[in-house]
């Protein structure tokens, strides 16, 4: 490996940088920090016959079902084209069902069945397993710190959005 090619590798890993950079070199790690925990994320729901996004459903629906397609896509950052699919999948697969609204006729609101629920409370214990393991270098207090820092990170963004 060359030595420029070896200094660059280490200041995008966070190692050696000048203190202009380490937002960027900040940045960089947040991002393989996602990556890596939704590999792993991934790997987890496949051991249970399942996808990620569809865990994601089964997730947001057992804290709070009933919900509208549309206001689950919004949960999960998807389109209305890819949650529809989705949810044709998984109703065919019988995790969850879509009952008529009972206000409005025209709306479905989505439910988990039994097979759902069943499905939500195997990957569970691996899924809380496995986000206490990537925080354990971390104190409780560092924890704290670092939620808080990626809600101002997260506020700043959605604000530039605005």
């Amino acid at each position: 490996m060359t030595a420029g090619r070896k200094s660059k590798l280490r200041i995008l890993s966070g190692y050696d940088v000048p203190s202009e950079g380490r937002g960027h070199a900040a940045l960089i790690t947040l991002v393989r920090v996602f990556n890596r925990m939704t590999a792993l994320s991934a790997r987890m729901a496949k051991q249970h016959g399942t996808t990620l996004p569809q865990f994601e459903v089964l997730l947001c629906l057992y804290e709070g079902e009933g919900i509208s397609q549309q206001d689950l896509a919004e949960r999960l950052l998807l389109t209305k084209g890819n949650i529809c699919i989705m949810m044709q999948k998984m109703e065919k697969a019988g995790l969850i069902e879509r009952r008529p609204d009972p206000v409005d006729q025209r709306f479905q609101r989505l439910y988990l069945t039994r097979a759902g629920r069943e499905l939500h409370a195997a990957i569970l214990p691996d899924h809380i397993a496995q986000w206490k393991a990537s925080l354990q270098r971390l104190t409780l207090p560092e924890q704290k710190t670092l939620h808080e820092l990626l809600c101002r990170i997260h506020d700043t963004l959605r604000e530039a959005d605005e």
